[in-house]
């Protein structure tokens, strides 16, 4: 699975995709919720929090397109009460941001079983994963009853760090070819209005 950070950083470009055009007033309301809709899927880990077992619920049905559509739908309704958007490209925008935490994950090693993400719930329980992974897992003490200090013990280790570190190395120089890009047409905040 990819880190908050890769998650992140797949989100803020997407979003810098979005925001050609859109008046810098309207940007402060869609970067912090572009964010969020990046790292949407992994409030799963919340309830197990609440329990003292952080893995517990992971990477289960929130890493599904079927629930992908219905965090799209809500975080398109939200933005929709604070300014008035186009509710298709909105919801489109943070459809296509929460799959990129899908396809981050999908294509990410997992070290626990099952593995891989439940990509088609509720067509299909059926959890799936690319048969030979790219990025490094983030450690994260992959046994559902690790306890809340056995999960930070893992999650704050070198290995993760290493792993941000190459998700960084991936993504940044990704990241800087498509800003000039946008820069150079007059979009994310070069030509926004």
């Amino acid at each position: 699975m990819s880190s908050p950070v890769g998650h992140s950083l797949a989100g803020y470009l997407i979003y810098c995709c979005r925001v050609k055009g859109i008046s810098v007033r309207r940007e402060k309301v869609l970067f912090p919720a572009a964010l969020l809709a990046a790292n949407l899927p992994d409030l799963d880990f919340l309830p197990g929090f609440l329990v003292g077992r952080p893995n517990l619920y992971h990477h289960g049905i929130s890493h599904s397109l079927g629930a992908v559509l219905v965090f799209s739908l809500f975080m398109t309704l939200g933005i929709q009460l604070l300014k008035k958007y186009s509710l298709i490209k909105n919801f489109l925008f943070f459809f296509i941001i929460s799959c990129s935490h899908l396809l981050l994950d999908y294509i990410s090693f997992d070290g626990r079983p099952p593995e891989g993400i439940p990509v088609f719930w509720p067509l299909s329980s059926q959890y799936m994963i690319l048969p030979h992974p790219i990025l490094p897992p983030i450690r994260h003490s992959h046994l559902d009853n690790a306890t809340v200090a056995q999960f930070l013990t893992d999650f704050l280790s070198l290995h993760n760090l290493y792993v941000v570190g190459l998700e960084c190395g991936i993504m940044l120089p990704i990241f800087a070819i498509v800003y000039y890009l946008i820069r150079k047409e007059g979009g994310c905040n070069g030509g926004v209005h």
